[in-house]
């Protein structure tokens, strides 16, 4: 436009001085230029500045950019040792067992087991074979007893292993002897370290507002890690591991930006009380009282002592406030709905008369009561219905398990495990409804002279309902929901005010959660996995500085899990101290205790 306006007044000036060229001086010529070019300016700026304002009327933008560094160290990580690690290696390769008949390759003393396994580890076979458990097992198949025919059970031993691992298909008995085997090996404890991961989150946050009744927010993220180029994982046991749709925008992946957050709300008054419904994808991640960590205000609506899930969903709310002489009174009280799985849509199971998986429907309530705005106390309960297997996602599995229920009794009597050397692609996607899941929690938290705080309880309890198809699960024997038995968490956390010389503030933060504590909370930001879902303890100290207020500032934490049982934050498969567990237990690593150290700088404006 201003470019235009300019071009016309050149023109008209031009035509206006060959005409009069005699009768005006140049220093008059001069002063018109100058003049007409302000008001060229000024009709430019009052253009733009109407286009704007238009705009901004229907849409505002705000932007949140986080650079952060980890550093995290892995202690006494659970994995296979080398004696099972090569045997489990070398049976996915078919080159642990020579069932030729004939001497071949590996096996050049034709005795069916490969040559450099039994070079290398036979002291550890052997000295397995005399565990008593294992002992009982092939006594009971036939095996003389090893104190009088130590040879003739050696031989037997040999040769029965040989015949349960000749091929990858297995039968449940040849299962249960593999099991046991590997149930009587110890893992190996190992440190691993990941010193420097950098990561991007970019985040867009969306506002619209039609009246003061009707508005939209949303928010859009990429979280990105330096230098990664895919979405897609290799499965590790956790669910960070798994891209899906309830943690696709807190995983750092590739460059692909999600939606993390899109609803609109209706909001309207009925006599005192206030109301409002709200539809679209929900702000179901950071809330109540994460505000803290996050050095901003309340960024979503369940607690998120129990749910940071991204679902899509609505909700219908009310809010009522009274003013006393001293002190103000407000409550709020919301219904919420979630589905957390789409059972009859992109998968095989409407055409599948004996799929026994349907949608997975969340309902909960949320209620607050505050006084002046100093003192809140929370209460979130949420029930699961129909929890499934799983939820549909991809990921790298490191191997797979196929079987076939010859009996059609829902139990699979063979197995084969095929090995993903090559890191293929899997679409998993729940096979089987497991049970229901209830979730409470009741937070309360208050500032006193500066500081803020809360304490936060929370209880988990399942009701198992059936068992899962997936044969990878029946294969690890992880095929149920965990126990009824009811999980407990407990979550504190203090934070300074704005402290003397620096205006930095410091938090420290607490959680343990019990053997069948179980959460949703997979949509939480965190690299090991979530703290919240931790059954164990958790310590965690962070140290906000601003540098231009809130809108630019720099964060340096760090954070020590103690895990104390395995399959935290999974609702399937039974959970198991990790001191006790076995090598079996351990064909996907267990993790016990990390140490992460991170430093962030943080734009949001």
């Amino acid at each position: 436009m201003k470019k235009l306006l300019v071009s016309f007044l050149a023109v008209f000036l031009m035509a206006g001085f060959s005409y009069a060229a005699d009768d005006v001086d140049l220093q008059e010529l001069k002063k018109q230029i100058q003049d007409l070019q302000q008001q060229v300016d000024m009709m430019s700026n009052f253009v733009n500045k109407s286009t704007r304002h238009t705009a901004q009327d229907k849409l505002n933008l705000s932007v949140e950019l986080r650079t952060r560094l980890d550093s995290i160290q892995y202690k006494n990580l659970r994995r296979l040792n080398d004696f099972s690690s090569d045997m489990m290696q070398l049976w996915m390769s078919d080159s642990l067992i020579n069932s030729s008949g004939s001497a071949n390759s590996f096996d050049a003393n034709n005795d069916m087991w490969n040559d450099a396994f039994t070079s290398t580890y036979m002291a550890n076979f052997g000295s397995l074979m005399q565990k008593p458990e294992i002992v009982g097992m092939l006594v009971n198949m036939g095996a003389p007893n090893p104190q009088n025919n130590p040879q003739g059970y050696q031989q037997f031993a040999m040769t029965a292993f040989a015949n349960m691992l000749a091929d990858r298909s297995v039968t449940p008995q040849e299962l249960g002897g593999i099991t046991t085997a590997f149930n009587n090996i110890d893992p190996e404890k190992a440190d691993s370290n990941n010193d420097v991961m950098f990561t991007n989150k970019l985040r867009l946050r969306l506002s619209s507002k039609i009246n003061n009744n009707v508005s939209f927010n949303g928010r859009l993220t990429m979280y990105k890690a330096f230098g990664e180029a895919t979405n897609i994982r290799f499965y590790n046991g956790n669910f960070n591991s798994m891209h899906l749709d309830g943690n696709s925008a807190a995983v750092p992946t590739d460059d692909s930006v999600h939606v993390e957050r899109a609803y609109f709300v209706y909001k309207n008054r009925l006599g005192p009380v206030d109301w409002h419904f709200s539809f679209g994808r929900r702000p179901s991640t950071y809330g109540p009282p994460m505000g803290m960590h996050e050095n901003a205000v309340q960024g979503g609506s369940p607690l998120a002592h129990i749910i940071q899930w991204n679902f899509d969903g609505g909700s219908l709310g009310f809010n009522y406030e009274k003013y006393y002489d001293t002190w103000d009174l407000a409550s709020m009280l919301k219904f919420c709905y979630g589905q957390g799985f789409e059972g009859q849509w992109g998968t095989a199971n409407p055409f599948n008369a004996q799929a026994d998986v349907n949608d997975v429907n969340l309902f909960g309530i949320i209620a607050k009561l505050a006084v002046n705005g100093k003192y809140e106390l929370w209460y979130n309960w949420a029930h699961a219905y129909g929890v499934t297997d799983g939820f549909t996602g991809l990921v790298a599995m490191p191997f797979t398990v196929h079987g076939t229920d010859y009996t059609l009794d829902g139990k699979y009597d063979e197995y084969t495990l095929e090995p993903n050397y090559s890191g293929y692609v899997s679409r998993f996607e729940p096979m089987s409804k497991i049970g229901d899941l209830d979730m409470h929690t009741v937070l309360f938290q208050a500032e006193n002279f500066g500081f803020k705080w809360f304490v936060s309880g929370a209880m988990s309890k399942s009701n198992p309902d059936g068992r899962s198809s997936n044969a990878m699960f029946q294969f690890m024997g992880q095929d149920k929901m965990v126990d009824d038995t009811p999980g407990y968490s407990f979550w504190a956390g203090i934070m300074t005010p704005e402290l003397p010389f620096t205006n930095g503030k410091l938090g420290v933060e607490y959680n343990h959660g019990s053997k069948y504590w179980t959460s949703m909370t997979a949509g939480e930001d965190a690299l090991v996995g979530s703290k919240i879902a931790t059954r164990g303890d958790v310590y965690e100290v962070y140290y906000h500085q601003p540098i231009v207020g809130n809108n630019f500032f720099a964060t340096l934490g760090y954070m020590h899990y103690d895990y104390e049982y395995t399959n935290s934050g999974s609702p399937i498969g039974q959970p198991k101290k990790i001191e006790d567990a076995t090598a079996f237990d351990t064909m996907v690593p267990v993790v016990d205790k990390v140490d992460q150290w991170y430093l962030q700088a943080t734009y949001r404006y």
